[in-house]
C-alpha cells in the first residue's frame, strides 16, 4: 500500500461547504498551530435531490442520509431510553428549536463562558445525531438522545489539542463531575482531526475507551480518490476509535474521503441537510457529516439493546457495538473490509 504524506496540513473541522472552513493543526501554544482551508473545488453535491431512490420515505423531516441508513423505515423516534452523546465541536446553537429539548448539558472546554455555537459546524453535527421529532426542520438518527454540548473549538473553528483532551475527560465525568456514574457520556462524537497528535490525546482516548465509552471520529477530507493510498488523521486513526468515511447518494465513497487501514465504516456525508447556527438549517459535505450518522446510530443501538462492550476493529459478531456495526453494514466495494468503505455503509 502506498502512503500519502500530508506534510504540514492538519485539519480539525472535516466539513466541505460553500464557504471556507476553519481547520486545526498541531503546534502553537500547546503544541498546535491553526490553519484555514477552503473547500476542494471538485466537491459536488453527489446525486441530485430530484433522483428517486428505493430507500426514500415520504417524511419531509427525514434527511436523505438518515433515510439511507434506515432504508426508508425510520424508527429513530420510537425508543426513549436515556443515552448520552457528547459532541466535541464548535458548540451547539443552544436555542435551536430542533435541539433545545435534547440538550442536557453544556460546557466550554476552551475557557470561554458558553458552549453556544457561533460557527455552525457543531450545530450541524448535533442535528444529524439528535434533532427532535417536531414536524418541522429535520429529525436526527436518535430523536430522543440526550446531547452534551462540549465546546472544544472556538467560534472560528480553531482549537488546541489541550482543549480536546479536556473535552474528552469532561465527557467521561458527565454533568456531576464524577466518573463511573449514570450521567457519564455513552458516546463521544468528534468531527475533527489532524495528521498527528500529542500523546496526551491518545491517553485521553484510551481512558474513555476503557470506561466503555464509544468513540467515533471523522476519517478526514484529504482523500485523493485512490484507495491504495492512505491519508492518516487522528483521533480517527487510533485503534480505540471508530473512523468514519463519507459516501454520496449513489453509495460511492466521496472523492475527498480519506482511505486507509484505519477506516472502519462509511456513512452518508455528501449534501447533508441539518440544523445550523441562528436557528437555521444548511447543507454541508464532509466526513464531519458522516461521523454523526454513526454516533447517532450507536446511541440508537444502545437505546434498543442496552449497553454492550465497545469491541474492537476486528469484531464481526453482534455482541459488541463495533461488531454490530460491522456485521450489519452494507458491504460495498471489494468483498469484506476494504480501505475505502471499511466494513461498509452503516445500516439500521
Amino acid at each position: 500500500m502506498k502512503t500519502k504524506t500530508l506534510a504540514g496540513l492538519i485539519l480539525l473541522l472535516f466539513a466541505v461547504s460553500t464557504f471556507p472552513v476553519a481547520a486545526f493543526a498541531v503546534t502553537p501554544k500547546h503544541k498546535g498551530f491553526v490553519a484555514l482551508v477552503g473547500p476542494p473545488p471538485w466537491a459536488g453535491p453527489g446525486g441530485g435531490d430530484e433522483t428517486t431512490y428505493p430507500w426514500q420515505d415520504n417524511d419531509p423531516e427525514t434527511p436523505w442520509g438518515i433515510e439511507r441508513v434506515f432504508n426508508g423505515n425510520y424508527d429513530g423516534d420510537q425508543p426513549t431510553t436515556k443515552v448520552q452523546v457528547a459532541i466535541l465541536d464548535t458548540g451547539i446553537d443552544l436555542d435551536h428549536p430542533d435541539l433545545v429539548s435534547n440538550i442536557k448539558w453544556t460546557v466550554d472546554a476552551t475557557g470561554g463562558r458558553s458552549a453556544d455555537d457561533k460557527n455552525g459546524h457543531g450545530t450541524h453535527v448535533a442535528g444529524t445525531i439528535g434533532a427532535v421529532r417536531d414536524g418541522n426542520g429535520v429529525v436526527g438518527m436518535y430523536a430522543n438522545v440526550e446531547i452534551y454540548a462540549i465546546k472544544v473549538l472556538g467560534n472560528g473553528g480553531r482549537g488546541d489539542w489541550s482543549d480536546l483532551v479536556t473535552g474528552i475527560y469532561l465527557a467521561c465525568q458527565g454533568p456531576d463531575g464524577i466518573e463511573g456514574t449514570a450521567d457519564d457520556a455513552d458516546v463521544i462524537s468528534m468531527s475533527l482531526g489532524a495528521s498527528s497528535a500529542p500523546t496526551e490525546v491518545h491517553d485521553a482516548i484510551i481512558h474513555a475507551y476503557n470506561m466503555g465509552i464509544v468513540l467515533v471520529a471523522a476519517a478526514g477530507n484529504e482523500g485523493d480518490g485512490d484507495p491504495s493510498t492512505e491519508e492518516i488523521s487522528y483521533p480517527a486513526a487510533y485503534a480505540e476509535v471508530i473512523a468514519v468515511g463519507a459516501t454520496n447518494k449513489d453509495d460511492a465513497v466521496a472523492s475527498f474521503s480519506n482511505t486507509g487501514s484505519y477506516v472502519e465504516v462509511t456513512a452518508p456525508g455528501v449534501g447533508i441537510y441539518s440544523t445550523y447556527k441562528g436557528g437555521g438549517y444548511d447543507t454541508l459535505s464532509g466526513t464531519s457529516m458522516a461521523c454523526p450518522h454513526v454516533a447517532g446510530l450507536v446511541a440508537l443501538i444502545i437505546a434498543i439493546n442496552g449497553k454492550m462492550p465497545v469491541g474492537t476493529f476486528d469484531d464481526t459478531g453482534t455482541n459488541t457495538i463495533r461488531g454490530y456495526l460491522h456485521s450489519t453494514a452494507l458491504d460495498l466495494g471489494p468483498s469484506g473490509w476494504d480501505p475505502a468503505y471499511g466494513y461498509g455503509l452503516i445500516q439500521r
